[in-house]
C-alpha cells in the first residue's frame, strides 16, 4: 500500500517524550510513507540552526512538528523558524511551543483571550501574592518554566503558602522571576485530564500530584475516562484554535463553580491514551493532504485564468 503513496518529508525538532513519538514516526511511514527526518539525533543536548536550514534546503518539508523542553537556546530554532520556514505549516505554532513553556504567559493569554474559562487567579509578582495572602488567599508556588528536562513533575511544585511566612520560606532559594504564583482552590484528590487531537477529545481521571500518599507510575496515575461537558468541550477547543494548537492537553478539577483549568500543555505524551499514536498520525496525514489539495486547486484556477 505504502508504494503506492507519494513520498512525504515532515521535519521533527523533538526532543521530549521520546518513546511515543517514536511510534508516531513509524506509524506515519508504514501507513501513509511519510518521513520524519529528526534534527535532533543520538541525545544531543545542543540544536544547530545550520542543521535545519540544511534539512529545509535539502528535503520538499511539508510539514513540522515542534515539541521542546524548556531551554533557552530554544530562541535560536524559533527564529530559525521565522527566517528559514516561513511558508512550511507547523503543528502547533510557534506561538504556542513557546507560550506553553511559561505558566505566566500561558495563564496571562488565558486571561486575555478565554474568558468564558475558569481558572485560578494568578499572580504575576510576589508582591501580588502577598497582598493576595493578606486578603486571606492560600497561594500555590511553582517553577514558571513548564517542560523542565530530566526534571520530575513533583519537583516543580515549590509549595503552597498559607501565610506570609510560609511563603517566604517556600520562596527564599529562588529567582522570582523563576517561579509562578496562583490562588490555591484546595485539596483535590483527582485531577481530571483532556487530551485534544484535532475535533477528537478525551478525558481522563488522574490523581492528584499534590498527594505526598501517592507513590505511582505516571500510567498508574490515570485510572478511568470520564464524560466532559460538551459546552466545556467547545470551549477547550476554542482554547486551542486561538492559541494555535491542534495537538495539546489540559488539567483541570472539577469544582461547586464547575471545571477550573490548572495546566496546559502543547503536544502532551500521551501515554494513557493507547490509540493516541494512530490519532495523531491520521491528524497529521489529513492536514498535509487538506493543505496539498487546495495547494492544487489554487495551481489550477490560476491556469485557468
Amino acid at each position: 500500500m505504502a508504494n503506492n503513496i507519494k513520498k512525504t518529508y515532515i521535519l521533527a525538532i523533538v526532543n521530549r517524550d521520546l518513546e511515543v513519538f517514536n511510534k508516531i514516526k513509524k506509524f506515519l511511514l508504514t501507513n501513509y510513507n511519510i518521513y520524519v527526518l529528526d534534527l535532533i539525533r543520538n541525545n544531543q543536548k545542543t540544536i544547530e540552526v545550520k542543521d535545519l536550514k540544511k534539512k529545509i534546503k535539502k528535503y520538499p518539508i511539508s510539514y513540522i512538528i515542534l515539541k521542546l523542553t524548556t531551554q533557552k537556546e530554544n530562541e535560536l530554532i524559533y527564529n530559525a523558524l521565522q527566517d528559514f520556514a516561513i511558508n512550511i505549516p507547523i503543528l502547533n505554532s510557534v506561538h504556542s511551543v513557546k507560550m506553553c513553556e511559561s505558566r505566566r504567559n500561558t495563564f496571562r493569554l488565558l486571561e486575555e483571550k478565554c474568558g468564558k474559562l475558569k481558572f485560578p487567579q494568578t499572580f504575576y509578582s510576589a508582591s501580588e501574592a502577598i497582598n493576595a495572602i493578606r486578603q486571606g488567599k492560600q497561594i500555590i508556588i511553582k517553577l514558571d518554566f513548564h517542560n523542565l528536562p530530566n526534571f520530575p513533575k513533583n519537583d516543580r511544585i515549590i509549595g503552597i503558602a498559607n501565610n506570609i511566612e510560609e511563603f517566604f520560606q517556600h520562596i527564599r532559594s529562588y529567582n522570582e522571576n523563576d517561579l509562578f504564583f496562583q490562588e490555591y482552590l484546595g485539596r483535590h484528590e483527582i485531577i481530571n485530564k483532556v487530551y485534544v487531537i484535532g475535533r477528537w477529545v478525551v478525558s481522563v481521571v488522574s490523581h492528584n500530584r499534590l498527594n505526598p500518599d501517592y507513590n505511582l507510575s505516571p500510567l498508574e496515575f490515570v485510572h478511568i475516562r470520564v464524560p466532559i461537558e460538551e459546552d466545556f468541550k467547545r470551549r477547550i477547543k476554542r482554547l486551542g484554535r486561538k492559541c494555535g494548537m491542534s495537538v495539546y492537553g489540559l488539567d483541570y478539577i472539577l469544582t461547586d463553580n464547575g471545571p477550573y483549568i490548572v495546566d496546559i500543555n502543547d503536544f502532551p505524551s500521551f501515554r494513557a491514551i493507547p490509540e493516541g499514536v494512530s490519532l495523531i498520525s491520521d491528524h497529521i496525514y489529513n492536514l498535509i493532504n487538506i493543505r496539498e489539495q487546495h495547494f492544487k486547486a489554487q495551481t489550477k484556477i490560476k491556469s485557468l485564468e
